[in-house]
């Protein structure tokens, strides 16, 4: 990217600054869309960092086994011929889960690469869930300060903006360089603590009407209700009483562990108490 700092160094300055107890990741995937239960990863790239400071990288090509659009390829520019030889999720997904396992983890819009790799993982029944792992998104940090792309945060927090976008290999080494960015600017002030649970913690204000890392349960008028569905609006104790086959179907299918989590407590009668920080009431 053009820094003197090299992206080991970058690591080493977030986890001192962070004083992390857990290695801490950086993750990034490049997909054939958006839709979770439908596209498939094309590229999944990560560094980690453990703290002794020892840093590890993957970086890997994946054959979607369907065609990415051409308007995607137009995004991150990778190409049908370029993953034709590449290995399925299934063949690394092995492998992938350990390199993911006991880390805590950084991503950009961190939501969406989360989601994507767990429908991933269930999909090959490979056991993986980023639950009980701290997850901090730069975006929504920024989001406490102004809302912008990651080009832009680069720009801001790094000094230039990335000579190249969009490809997996690239994004993580500029949120990274955004994270520490964001640290140095912010870190010790009222906006930015400096520690990984703290800054998991913090969410944008319309983040924060989410239950679930999809936004598939929201607050609204002081409930948790169902944002997806024929049941769209009606809380879960409202569905529990009236629909409850209508959660039972949730669990069996290809839904995220923590809507299934949230839906299998709802079950049993017990709901999600309001935090007192939400006050959106956007759907």
């Amino acid at each position: 990217m053009g820094s003197t700092e090299s992206l080991t160094d970058v690591l080493k300055n977030v986890a001192a600054t962070l004083k992390i107890e857990r290695p801490l990741a950086v993750v990034d995937v490049e997909t054939t869309g958006t839709w979770i239960n439908y596209d498939r990863i094309v590229q999944v790239a990560l560094v980690s960092i453990t703290p002794d400071l020892d840093v590890t990288n993957l970086d890997q090509l994946i054959n979607p086994e369907m065609l990415i659009p051409d308007e995607v390829i137009e995004i991150h520019r990778i190409t049908n011929e370029a993953v034709a030889q590449a290995p399925t999720f299934g063949e690394i997904a092995p492998s992938l889960r350990e390199a993911l396992s006991g880390h805590d983890f950084v991503g950009y819009n961190f939501r969406f690469d989360r989601d994507m790799l767990e429908a991933e993982f269930t999909r090959v029944q490979v056991p993986f869930s980023f639950s009980g792992s701290a997850l901090i998104d730069p975006l929504h940090l920024w989001q406490r300060i102004e809302p912008r792309t990651l080009e832009d945060a680069a720009e801001r927090f790094v000094g230039h903006r990335p000579d190249e976008a969009h490809r997996a290999d690239a994004d993580i080494e500029t949120t990274a360089r955004v994270l520490l960015g964001q640290l140095r600017t912010h870190g010790e002030t009222e906006q930015l603590p400096t520690s990984v649970p703290a800054l998991s913690a913090l969410r944008s204000d319309r983040g924060a009407t989410s239950l679930d890392a999809g936004g598939r349960i929201k607050w609204r008028d002081g409930a948790a209700r169902l944002n997806f569905g024929k049941h769209r609006g009606a809380t879960l104790e409202e569905i529990r009483g009236k629909h409850l086959g209508y959660l039972e179907w949730v669990l069996t299918k290809d839904f995220p562990d923590d809507l299934k989590t949230i839906v299998r407590e709802a079950i049993d009668g017990n709901y999600p108490t309001e935090p007192k920080t939400v006050h959106d009431n956007s759907a």
